[in-house]
């Protein structure tokens, strides 16, 4: 991820600073790790990162999403099972957007299943479980629902939901920075689900910037780590295929 990449270059310039006749080296590093730093937390470059990650899929209009699917398949997001807060608090920011798509999907296409799916990594609860709760208390029929309680990464989730919706008119719901490396796994499984993008992080501006936001952040950093992780996300999908 590129803060503790660029730590780690930080580091290295200091030992070399303070410890060799490296100079010109330590500085070399010290001055790459500020400005790459500085830039990819920089709002017109981290959302020009994200924006070309997704919006190689359009959303589903208002007026497209009666659709007829048969299955909305959402996949997991993250989320920790704490008992003292109501579900709504206990997933993540991510899954909630993902979930508020789905239910949309759902309103739209009442006869569709909603698939579930992600698993738990030691949890008192999976993520499947979490999504199903908040879904139930949503008025969605618990006989609409089915759960992938093991599913590990996209690619779990890829290869299970393509067996169950061969055939089948679905709708893919996850992150929109998400998107594009999902639907290339469900294609490696002989699906090919329509894609329906949620948690958009780069939008539009259309009135007028505040000052302020030129101003590096860690929150635009945040951003830049998310489309990071998609292109490393597609590394490693290239990888396993060519071992």
């Amino acid at each position: 991820m590129p803060l503790p990449l660029l730590l780690i270059l930080f580091f290295i310039g200091l030992i070399l600073l303070f410890f060799s006749k490296k100079q010109k080296v330590a500085k070399a590093f010290l001055t790459v790790s500020f400005v790459f730093l500085s830039v990819l937390s920089w709002m017109p470059v981290s959302e020009s990162i994200v924006h070309s990650v997704e919006r190689k899929h359009p959303p589903i209009a208002q007026a497209q999403a009666r659709q007829n699917f048969e299955y909305i398949l959402l996949l997991g997001s993250g989320g920790i099972a704490d008992p003292s807060l109501p579900v709504t608090g206990q997933l993540s920011a991510t899954a909630l957007s993902r979930f508020i798509e789905a239910l949309r999907l759902y309103h739209a296409n009442p006869n569709a299943v909603l698939v579930v799916s992600g698993a738990g990594f030691g949890d008192l609860k999976t993520h499947a479980q979490l999504m199903e709760e908040l879904a139930l208390s949503m008025n969605i029929p618990a006989s609409k629902i089915i759960r992938l309680d093991n599913t590990l990464d996209t690619d779990d989730e890829a290869r299970l939901m393509s067996t169950m919706i061969r055939g089948k008119k679905s709708v893919l719901v996850t992150s929109a920075t998400h998107m594009d490396r999902a639907l290339q796994l469900f294609f490696k499984y002989g699906s090919g689900p329509t894609p329906a993008p949620a948690n958009y992080l780069a939008k539009k501006r259309l009135g007028e910037t505040p000052s302020y936001y030129y101003i590096p952040s860690s929150y635009y950093l945040y951003k830049t780590k998310i489309a990071w992780h998609e292109y490393l996300g597609k590394f490693q999908s290239l990888i396993k295929g060519l071992i």
